[in-house]
């Protein structure tokens, strides 16, 4: 049968037929929607997870009081709706803390840690539930630093330690009454890799605060490096300057050595004790090769063994030349020579 499409009322009920089709379509799209975002009974998806190394924020005004007994970290376990866990462990818009310990003032407390920032949805226990601290009245001091360097036992023989230099000769200690007072000594230990030293030592140190036992004392110490250089310095001797005439020296010239003007007439040497005092002078050889007029020459100061420094480095060195005089017969013999 042909349908006659013509028909006004015809088109209609197409249209009718179609639009609840579309309405029934969308309807349950929106309702499968629904149900795989939102379990049945309305009841959310629960989760945990824990979460370690957490730093605690301590209540407590630290330029009047010093805490000791809190961890450096904490653990947390949170428990509720998956939704609100994801975000949570994203964002970690939350802290652990203590209570206010002011309110609880000085002496010894057993404190709960706490977690601020969660979501009320979300549930926690943290780990340590409790911890024992003792709050106290913080003290502020000044100290100077010493050294301890056994230069016995590290210098070469004849090398002494100078007076050392420091970054800094004063540290800022802080920390509780009770500790401060037991303050015995503030110190570097000067410890240098091997012995036989005979140069300047340079290292960076912790510094260290002692009670009278030796044993380290919970304090704060700024600052907590300090650079330490220790000046190495040989025996020293200053000798008289000897000059001696060295390399090929023209037979037609005689020569003669003399220190310029203005130059030092002894020269102090630095090195090992056994080895300077055997010396009664400090030799310079003077090279007059190829030398034919007079003429100032700079020599620099060669070290002998066991020497390490000398001053002055170099000398200015006068080689004045005179021609030899020949008598006649010298003269033939040298002129037949040539021939």
């Amino acid at each position: 049968m042909k349908m006659n499409v013509d028909n006004p009322w015809i088109s209609k009920l197409i249209a009718l037929f179609f639009a609840i089709v579309l309405f029934s379509f969308v309807t349950y799209e929106n309702q499968s929607r629904n149900l795989s975002t939102n379990p049945t009974d309305g009841a959310s998806i629960t989760s945990s997870e824990v979460i370690t190394n957490l730093p605690i924020d301590i209540n407590i005004d630290r330029d009047n009081y010093f805490v000791s007994g809190i961890p450096e970290t904490a653990t947390i376990r949170l428990e509720g709706p998956q939704a609100i866990l994801t975000q949570t462990l994203a964002t970690q818009n939350f802290t652990i803390e203590t209570p206010d310990l002011e309110e609880l003032g000085p002496g010894s407390h057993t404190i709960e840690l706490e977690a601020a920032g969660l979501s009320n949805q979300l549930n926690y226990s943290v780990m340590p539930s409790e911890v024992a601290v003792e709050i106290e009245e913080k003290r502020v001091e000044d100290h100077e630093v010493s050294i301890e360097f056994n230069e016995y036992a590290h210098l070469s023989d004849g090398y002494r330690a100078q007076e050392p230099i420091l970054s800094n000769e004063t540290v800022t200690i802080s920390g509780a009454l009770s500790t401060m007072e037991q303050i015995s000594d503030v110190m570097v230990v000067v410890m240098p890799e091997g012995s036989n030293i005979t140069e300047d030592i340079e290292m960076t140190l912790n510094v260290l605060v002692l009670d009278e036992t030796g044993d380290p004392l919970n304090v704060n110490i700024s600052p907590q490096l300090i650079d330490v250089m220790i000046p190495v310095k040989g025996t020293q001797r200053t000798l008289p300057i000897v000059l001696e005439e060295s390399g090929i020296p023209n037979e037609d010239y005689e020569y003669a050595l003399e220190v310029a003007q203005g130059e030092p007439e002894n020269v102090t040497i630095t090195g090992e004790s056994a080895i300077i005092e055997e010396l009664n002078n400090f030799v310079i050889e003077v090279d007059v090769s190829g030398v034919t007029e007079s003429t100032i020459r700079t020599i620099p100061l060669n070290h002998p063994d066991g020497i390490t420094e000398t001053s002055p480095r170099e000398l200015d060195v006068l080689i004045r030349v005179t021609r030899v005089q020949k008598d006649e017969e010298e003269e033939e013999n040298e002129n037949e020579n040539e021939n």
